[in-house]
């Protein structure tokens, strides 16, 4: 016990003389000002760094800008309300269902366990088994729409988009 007492009032002693070598001594003010020109020519800066470009077959370059990284707030693009202004995975929907549709045929393929463990927003492989999985447990056609249809979470045939039998 005594050593910790110890071991504190050094580190309390010790204290100002930390704070004392952070902040800087000088304390003389530093010149903002441009300084006079020169008649020596500047050195020469180095080349900038070639940026990722990619070629078409019409020789054209497309140039690709850095990603933006910053803290600041983005400007939001403007949309109508029903599609997602950054391009979301559903806001086209997927596998011939709108993006509502194919979030709850994901959902529920998930809930029902039918080999679908995460919501992802897009038709890849492991939705396109769990369709046919589902279909099979269920006796219909192995359709995205058929599937969602059989389901019974709201919506009808008469609420996918063409016959719903796209894949």
């Amino acid at each position: 016990m005594k050593l910790r007492m110890l071991a504190v009032a050094a580190g309390l002693v010790m204290l100002p003389v930390i704070a004392g070598a952070q902040t800087p001594t000088d304390t003389t003010k530093k010149d903002t000002t441009t300084p006079p020109a020169t008649t020596e020519p500047a050195p020469a800066a180095p080349a900038p760094a070639p940026m990722a470009s990619t070629t078409s077959s019409s020789s054209t370059t497309v140039s690709k800008a850095p990603k933006d990284s910053s803290l600041e707030a983005k400007p939001v693009p403007p949309s109508d309300g029903t599609t997602c202004p950054w391009g979301c995975p559903t806001s086209k929907g997927a596998a011939g269902l709108t993006g509502a549709q194919f979030l709850a045929l994901q959902q529920e393929l998930r809930d029902r366990k039918c080999g679908l463990a995460h919501v992802t927003g897009r038709y890849d492989a492991a939705t396109r088994t769990a369709v046919r999985r589902c279909a099979k447990k269920m006796g219909v056609a192995a359709t995205p729409g058929a599937v969602l249809v059989a389901m019974d979470v709201g919506y009808g045939s008469t609420d996918i988009q063409g016959s719903g039998t796209e894949e």
